[in-house]
């Protein structure tokens, strides 16, 4: 359901931020990750 898949995302949009706090390059995964569930969602 979209309320699932914008919840999914807001959760991975923490978990980013949590990585890039840490002090991890994070953010070309999670653009990838993003991208990945839109195609589906579109699909």
């Amino acid at each position: 359901s979209k309320e699932r898949s914008l919840s999914l995302v807001e959760f991975d949009l923490e978990r980013a931020i949590a990585s890039v706090k840490a002090g991890e390059p994070v953010i070309p995964v999670w653009l990838d990750s993003i991208h990945r569930s839109l195609a589906s969602r579109l699909a």
